[in-house]
Parts: structure tokens; sequence; C-alpha cells
């Protein structure tokens, strides 16, 4: 009985390891392979209303002052919004392709190109 139950235990570690390899290749992979972008693009209500390079380190002010943009170092986040969550500011920095930072509250998306 106990041979079964250290079986059982080598292999269930081992599974483990092998879906944490494989997850950490998989996200080496998808980050080396996405491309850094050279746009933040900004939208409020679907209608774009800035265009901001991630080369230009700047603090830009959207939708009225409910929300500011900053890009710095080649990245761009959410300094401050007025909406009540605040998740759009936990976000985090974007710089890649694709990348996305959305206000909900205040309709507002950055979006990396």
């Amino acid at each position: 009985m106990r041979t079964l139950n250290k079986r059982k235990l080598i292999f269930d570690v081992a599974l483990i390891a092998a879906v944490i390899t494989v997850g950490l290749l998989l996200s080496f992979i998808i980050k080396t392979m996405s491309d850094n972008g050279s746009v933040a693009v900004a939208s409020v209500n679907g209608e774009v209303v800035g265009e901001y390079k991630l080369s230009e380190d700047g603090r830009y002010t959207l939708n009225g002052g409910t929300n500011i943009l900053v890009i710095s170092k080649g990245e761009a986040y959410i300094e401050y919004a007025d909406c009540p969550d605040g998740l759009c500011k936990n976000q985090g920095k974007i710089s890649m392709t694709g990348e996305r930072i959305v206000c909900l509250p205040n309709r507002v998306i950055i979006e990396i190109e």
C-alpha cells in the first residue's frame, strides 16, 4: 500500500512540474514574439481622441479630466481616474501591440498599435 502512495506522490509532483514548465515556456514564447508598439491610441465613447508616440514621454488629460494618461520610458498607463473602482489604474503599464487599458465607467480605452 505504501509503494502505491509513493508512486502517486511522485506522479503528482512530476505532473505539477510539467504544467509549470509548459506555462513558463509559453509565457516566454508569447513575450518574445510580441511586438513592441509605437503608438498609444486613446478613444472615448468609441471615438479616437488622440494618438501618442510611446517614444515621447508625456501626460495627457482625457475625457475632460476624468482620466490622465502617462507615457514614460516607452510604456503607457493611467495615472488618475475619477471612476469609483479605479480598475484602469490597476491594469498596469502597457507597451506591446494589442494591449489595452479600459476604463468602463468613463468609456476610455487606451490601445497600443
